[in-house]
């Protein structure tokens, strides 16, 4: 789509904002970086960095968002992608679904914003990312340049050429890396130190986003195709792909179940287990035309409440060893 395109219609300034920037889709990152932070915290009180690094990825979510949707729209991915998910909504057939979990599509397609704009508005997150990253890297050293500088390249590349690993069949495990990375980083620039029961809690925290990718792309799975994508399920199937689904969930919930013996607490994590039960009853029996709208909306679910309650369980342990 030239730049020259613009809106069919006058939308708000803050129908923009919302949607271009697509706020709501930040909220996986900063939940993951939270719960560094609040693993952290039972270590070390040390406040502004739990504040600070949180700011910083928020701002990188910003930028591996509006960069996504750039790369998308250059290759056309999404004009395709968005049929069915127009369609469903047309027909009422997902009715839970609403623009918190979908926005309203690629805001490049719709001409919310212009090429230049996007590259300019890129630049500007970037400099807010730089600017709160200072004094993470005076706190943090040398060490916050190189992990920053990791995460950056694992999430800027899941689309953006050359590499584009997204569509290389590597998507799902960048993802699975980036958000285990952001969660373990945040503890790690905090503590410094190493933790196993920390990599254990990133570990889980990028099964689920990774489920989260995987389950997307399979309401993507026409456009995937036709931009001669190679993802996890245009490779295996929806069939295939959700038997790696079922292998995810178990092996998530078996370290949730590690993680009680390190802390009664995580036993809160398995209050998660009726929307994972959910998502592979849908996944199984798909007996509605547009099926594939609601597990999405379950493991966005799961997810999110995943990560909140490891940072309930972490802030109860520092009550209880408090309070004794």
């Amino acid at each position: 789509m030239s730049e020259a395109v613009t809106a069919t219609q006058p939308y708000s300034f803050g129908y923009k904002f919302k949607n271009i920037l697509r706020v709501m889709y930040t909220l996986p990152f900063v939940l993951a970086s939270l719960t560094g932070a609040a693993f952290a915290l039972t270590i070390r009180p040390d406040y502004l960095l739990a504040f600070l690094i949180p700011l910083d990825v928020f701002f990188l979510a910003l930028f591996v968002n509006l960069s996504n949707d750039y790369f998308d729209h250059k290759s056309g991915t999404d004009k395709v992608r968005f049929k069915i998910i127009d369609q469903a909504q047309a027909e009422g057939t997902s009715g839970e679904l609403s623009s918190k979990t979908y926005w309203q599509g690629n805001s490049f397609d719709r001409g919310l914003i212009t090429d230049r704009g996007g590259q300019m508005l890129l630049v500007a997150i970037v400099a807010a990312a730089i600017l709160v990253a200072l004094p993470i890297i005076y706190f943090g050293g040398w060490l916050v340049l190189v992990l920053g500088g990791v995460g950056i390249f694992l999430s800027y590349f899941y689309t953006a050429p050359p590499l584009n690993l997204g569509a290389r069949g590597l998507g799902e495990v960048d993802v699975a890396v980036s958000f285990a990375f952001m969660s373990f980083f945040t503890y790690f620039v905090m503590v410094q130190q190493f933790s196993w029961l920390m990599l254990l809690i990133a570990a889980t925290v990028g099964m689920n986003i990774m489920l989260m990718r995987i389950i997307d792309e399979m309401s993507g799975l026409e456009a995937h195709i036709a931009a001669g994508e190679k993802d996890l399920v245009v490779r295996l199937g929806i069939d295939g792909v959700t038997k790696v689904v079922q292998g995810v969930l178990i092996a998530m919930y078996l370290l949730c179940a590690v993680l009680i013996f390190f802390d009664w607490t995580f036993a809160l994590l398995f209050l998660t287990l009726p929307l994972g039960l959910r998502v592979v009853r849908y996944l199984k029996h798909r007996d509605e035309k547009f099926w594939i709208m609601r597990p999405v909306l379950e493991i966005f679910k799961l997810a999110q409440s995943h990560m909140l309650l490891v940072i309930v369980a972490l802030i109860l342990q520092s009550v209880v060893t408090f309070a004794l």
